[in-house]
């Protein structure tokens, strides 16, 4: 699996620059987790956290560490407190600031770190009812040229090109030739996956790539 060091070298050869490797890092960083969460979209890849029960007139929850609200799929509150075959369960739905929660399910931001949970308005006054959130994950951030991204190697090639677009186009003086250049690459890439998958799923049935106990 390529490096931190691996790619910035790639993208040097490419495009020679003045950046700091730690400057490049950081860009890096941020390619990575989006490149990362838009290939699990694609490929429908979802992880479900279980973890948490709700407390009663409790508001708000913490998310698990490498969920943000914007890759949440769905939350799902079970009816009882006993989760069997036949448990029921509330889909809650995201609401903006401007939205009117006063009925309905629904959750929201809180912090960065943490979402509001809501029924008609006020928190769940049930204690003990299972809260599953299906979402993309956010990988671990990449801090140092040792770091070895944990996006399949095979879609590489997009933090390479992502991290020529990014240098190419900031700055006083950006070089837009190259930046558009690198820029249509990584859309004709993405533009490949996206055909290759959706190949694929017309072919094969639907499976869903996870499982969990009673869901």
């Amino acid at each position: 699996m390529p490096t931190v060091s691996q790619i910035i070298t790639f993208a040097d050869r490419k495009y020679p620059n003045q950046e700091t490797d730690a400057n490049k890092i950081i860009d890096l960083d941020g390619i990575h987790k989006a490149v990362y969460v838009k290939i699990a979209r694609l490929k429908n890849q979802n992880e479900i956290d279980g973890g948490t029960t709700t407390t009663a007139n409790q508001l708000t929850y913490p998310l698990p560490s490498n969920c943000t609200i914007d890759n949440i799929i769905a939350i799902k509150v079970s009816q009882t407190t006993t989760i069997t075959s036949s448990t029921e369960w509330d889909t809650f739905e995201y609401a903006g600031l401007n939205d009117d929660i006063s009925s309905g399910n629904w959750y929201g931001r809180a912090t960065d770190s943490v979402f509001a949970l809501v029924k008609d308005g006020l928190p769940i006054t049930t204690a003990g009812l299972s809260i599953r959130i299906f979402y993309y994950k956010t990988p671990n951030a990449l801090s140092a040229v040792t770091d070895t991204p944990e996006l399949d190697s095979d879609y590489h090639d997009l933090l390479k090109f992502g991290l020529i677009q990014t240098l190419a186009s900031q700055g006083h003086n950006p070089d837009t030739e190259i930046a558009d250049f690198y820029q249509a690459k990584y859309d004709k890439f993405i533009e490949d996956v996206e055909s290759s998958l959706s190949d694929r799923d017309n072919k094969a049935p639907s499976q869903s790539s996870q499982v969990i106990e009673y869901w």
